[in-house]
């Protein structure tokens, strides 16, 4: 590990709750007559007469949203790359199609390739102008992940590369059978109660319970998700996943998992699997990835699922791999 990289990690975690400089904001209306947020984070850098890189669009994963990907935002910036972010429908301060926001509530996660298609077509092709240039650099984590693959295999000719941060490709279940895993949210669906919680989840609340205690190894980063919900916006917030999210991610996971899907995928694409990973079902990730060649699978070591919430030494593992599969020299 250089020193050049141990010193900007340090810089970064001093000021990864600090809105990046000239960012800015803005909404994208949806068919159902929503809003979907995106930001543009230009590299502040751009001016010292250094040649961009590339733009580098985050994709959060389920209850996250742009703001917690300020870390390796700054990052980015300092390795000479323009940056976008996206809160996908149904969480951020993105559209979300239940009336109680604490609920994250999804009748399907196709409308999601739609939405991403949407930011490409009318955000990012007329950016390069003002400073977010390609090659376009998709990167997102979890059900973001989940959604940068299926664009991928169903979208070609959008993005150059993609890191996808312990992507769900498919849901860890406990060795639950299938047809309890399906059948339980069908039969609330039929019952009515779509929309109620699915066991262990509930409305937001900060702190660690539940699968929050399942995330990360870092106290400190844990805190980050929380501090822009109590400081910025409460409704940055969701709650826990209810039976029609359930019931959506399996029926989209089953669609990833079809045959032909991780073989259409035609950029290279780096996978990062946490290995205590609790959330996510690493060994579909791992068969995922064995389909196709340019799909670059690399397990951080000791990390929990939120890899890039981990701590100091398992975010060095992650830059050596993102640095290495870039081809990012550290001058």
């Amino acid at each position: 590990m250089s020193d050049k990289l141990v010193k900007l990690l340090a810089e970064a975690k001093e000021i990864r709750r600090m809105e990046p400089a000239g960012g800015r904001y803005g909404y994208l209306d949806t068919p159902e007559g929503g809003k979907n947020r995106y930001a543009l984070f230009p590299n502040p850098n751009e001016d010292m007469g250094k040649q961009l890189k590339g733009t580098v669009i985050f994709m959060p994963g389920r209850t996250e949203f742009i703001e917690k990907f300020f870390e390796d935002i700054h990052m980015f910036h300092a390795l000479g790359f323009a940056c976008a972010g996206f809160d996908l429908r149904g969480q951020g301060l993105s559209y979300r199609e239940h009336e109680n926001r604490d609920k994250h509530y999804l009748k399907s996660f196709d409308p999601h390739m739609g939405d991403v298609k949407q930011l490409f077509d009318e955000v990012l092709e007329t950016a390069d102008r003002e400073g977010f240039p390609k090659p376009f650099i998709l990167m997102g984590h979890s059900a973001g992940s989940h959604t940068i693959l299926r664009f991928l295999s169903e979208n070609p000719g959008y993005a150059e590369k993609a890191i996808t941060v312990a992507p769900m490709v498919r849901i860890e279940g406990g060795g639950l059978p299938d047809f309890v895993a399906y059948g339980l949210p069908k039969l609330m669906i039929a019952l009515g109660k779509g929309d109620a919680y699915v066991p262990g989840h509930k409305e937001f609340k900060t702190g660690r319970w539940g699968w929050r205690k399942r995330l990360t190894h870092d106290d400190d980063r844990f805190e980050d998700e929380d501090y822009f919900i109590e400081h910025k916006d409460r409704d940055l917030a969701v709650g826990g996943a209810t039976y029609q999210w359930l019931l959506a991610a399996l029926r989209s996971t089953d669609k990833l998992n079809a045959p032909g899907v991780a073989e259409a995928i035609n950029v290279p694409v780096l996978m990062l699997q946490a290995s205590e990973d609790k959330i996510v079902d690493n060994t579909a990730q791992t068969a995922f990835a064995a389909r196709n060649d340019l799909i670059d699978l690399k397990v951080i070591e000791g990390a929990m699922h939120e890899i890039l919430k981990e701590r100091d030494e398992m975010r060095e593992q992650v830059w050596r791999a993102i640095i290495d599969f870039m081809d990012i020299p550290l001058e």
